[in-house]
């Protein structure tokens, strides 16, 4: 096994804020996330990678934790002008957080793949653990909705989930290949965490890429998955109505059932204790604990009961 402690698939909401509960039980060279590029967008000629900067924000300790989108304090000056001119943004970004997706950009435009220039941002911002886009390929989440076919910032942001979904595809996964360090990530670290994030279209993208999905199912006995939802709502995001346009019950059993393939143990809340005997019946050990992040304490805390797993 290599240094890393735990390989985590990470969307840019609900992990993250485990991940600010990790980092501080663990040294950064022990973790490696591997994170969802689903949801990268062009905005005003810049590339935006939404679930990265999150992850990378908040191992730098900056982000916004008001909206766990963007730098904490950042001033709007940039966007409101552009607005102002006649250029509508489908994304507000601040201007600190505007100039870190310009400078990527420009690595990018200079011929440096996402996952390098992911890494040089990381050492600018003095990040410490490996933080690597699940693909330097390009993958795009798409919502196939009654009203057509929509990328997910249109369906999410510009329509506010309101459409019903009738499936979601990953266009570009069936020939994208992971970026480098990923497969050596999910290989060498002692257990893979998913993270408790959407898992439709944060997870979902991750796993539609095949040489990751065989490592998972492969390493099935190793992966712990944090159920994103308790009871039937998820704690933040669409995922409820995406699980229902895919055949899902909005449950962490509907969780389970989605990863079921490539997961052997479960952390569920303790209110939905009485889920365990269904998903059980999948082959999956349910650990029921309390799973809501309101605060960094209870974001140790659940980094605690994960590491305890693993009987550190």
């Amino acid at each position: 096994m290599g240094e890393e402690l735990l390989a985590v698939l990470s969307g840019g909401t609900g992990t993250p804020k485990l991940l600010q509960g990790l980092s501080r039980l663990l040294e950064p060279r022990e973790l490696a996330i591997i994170v969802n590029t689903g949801e990268d967008v062009e905005v005003s000629g810049m590339y935006v990678s939404p679930d990265v900067d999150t992850v990378v924000y908040t191992l730098a300790g900056i982000v916004n934790e008001e909206t766990w989108y963007g730098i904490r304090g950042d001033t709007f000056l940039c966007h409101e002008m552009l607005k102002r001119l006649g250029e509508v943004e489908m994304l507000r970004i601040g201007d600190r957080d505007r100039a870190i997706k310009l400078h990527r950009t420009l690595l990018l435009k200079r011929g440096k793949t996402l996952s390098e220039a992911t890494k040089m941002l990381c050492e600018r911002l003095g990040v410490e653990s490996k933080v690597i886009p699940m693909s330097d390929d390009r993958v795009a989440t798409r919502i196939v909705t009654e009203k057509g076919e929509i990328s997910f910032h249109e369906f999410w942001v510009v329509r506010k989930a309101e459409d019903k979904v009738l499936d979601v595809r990953f266009e570009g996964a069936e020939t994208a290949k992971p970026a480098p360090g990923v497969i050596e990530a999910l290989e060498s670290a002692e257990a893979i965490l998913i993270g408790p994030s959407n898992p439709v279209t944060s997870i979902g993208p991750i796993i539609s890429i095949d040489e990751i999905r065989r490592i998972l199912c492969r390493r099935r006995d190793d992966v712990i998955a944090v159920s994103p939802i308790i009871g039937d709502r998820p704690v933040s995001g669409p995922a409820g109505v995406l699980m229902r346009g895919l055949g899902y019950s909005v449950s962490p059993l509907g969780v389970a059932q989605l990863y079921r393939d490539f997961m052997r143990n479960f952390l569920l809340d303790h209110s939905d204790g009485h889920l365990a005997p269904a998903i059980e019946e999948l082959d999956i050990k349910v650990v029921p604990t309390n799973i809501l992040m309101p605060n960094h304490l209870s974001r140790i805390e659940l980094a605690r009961r994960i590491l305890e797993l693993l009987k550190r």
